[in-house]
């Protein structure tokens, strides 16, 4: 495990933003800045954090580790489905296929939890029953284990994330019902997947989001798959007694930076409070940890300047 000492080092030295020249037209997302090329983008992720749809500031290595679990799960559930990589040539990016992306996120959940507008706990606690077409009884507790996996799909492409059920999403024409229903399958399969890898690990795979396109007619896999960005880790071991005791389960990935943001009484609205320098290093040690006990690797660092690591290793300008 990477010391504290050595996180707080690297505070500075994190890739806010890129502006690569010769490699292509570039795009900036929250957290992934890509540049198009014929046929194929290079997406570089950046240490960028976002939540509740707002971008916080950065976190150090969070870049590398997303690039690098992300590798790691494509490379895990290629039987499954194909997915868009073409290339790995530095920790922090990825060469891609271009794909043409479905117009859903496909979220699937084991457990009822989170805080975010979109999360299934926050709907419950709110007297939602029917969540995306799915129907929740009576008499649910936080973090409790759903007796099935559930797919609860969001928009993307608006201002903020929206929920939405099957029927929904196909009479607003943002999917239609065979390509959905394909993507659904996949999205169980993958997710199954995740809770048995993870399970070997000590690990609980909470949930997770998916974003799928097509290439060649076909589905594809795309963006991340089962990072801590994009997915909920809880440890196994002490999942009984927490949750038995209604106390918050451990975890491995940003909901810790959710919470605190949530702590400070943000939620998505106005503008969010300046991460403090003690939650950037905890987020960053959680990262790592994360990619470490997912993977069974240790995680390396390189105290490069990033920018210059990237550029070299595209050779660009």
């Amino acid at each position: 495990m990477i010391s504290e000492a050595t996180i707080k080092a690297q505070l500075s030295n994190v890739l806010d933003r890129t502006d690569f020249k010769g490699i292509g037209v570039r795009e900036q997302g929250k957290v992934r800045d890509s540049y198009k090329q014929k046929g194929r983008r290079v997406l570089v992720t950046t240490d960028r954090i976002s939540a509740f749809d707002c971008v916080l500031g950065t976190i150090p290595f969070k870049g590398q580790v997303l690039n690098q679990l992300a590798a790691y799960w494509f490379e895990k559930t290629k039987d499954i489905v194909p997915n868009h990589v073409i290339e790995i040539p530095d920790p922090n990016v990825m060469i891609v296929h271009e794909c043409e992306q479905l117009g859903l996120e496909f979220v699937v959940r084991g457990y009822i939890t989170g805080v975010t507008k979109t999360s299934a706990w926050y709907n419950y606690e709110r007297g939602v029953r029917d969540f995306c077409g799915n129907k929740f009884p009576e008499g649910l507790k936080k973090d409790q284990k759903l007796s099935a996996p559930i797919l609860t799909p969001t928009t993307k492409h608006e201002k903020h994330d929206r929920n939405v059920s099957r029927s929904e999403a196909v009479a607003e024409g943002l999917i239609d019902a065979k390509t959905f229903d394909e993507a659904a399958a996949i999205c169980f399969k993958l997710y199954q997947r995740g809770v048995d890898l993870a399970g070997k690990r000590g690990l609980i795979f909470v949930d997770t989001k998916y974003e799928l396109g097509k290439r060649d007619g076909k589905l594809v896999i795309s963006d991340e798959i089962n990072t801590p960005d994009s997915s909920r880790y809880w440890f196994a071991d002490t999942y009984q007694d927490l949750f038995k005791a209604g106390k918050d389960q451990r975890k491995l990935d940003k909901e810790y930076v959710r919470e605190w943001l949530a702590a400070q009484g943000f939620l998505g609205d106005g503008t969010p409070p300046e991460l403090t320098e003690s939650v950037r290093i905890e987020a960053a040690k959680r990262y790592i940890e994360a990619y470490e006990l997912i993977t069974g690797l240790e995680f390396k660092v390189n105290a490069e300047p990033i920018n210059d690591r990237i550029r070299k290793a595209l050779k660009a300008r």
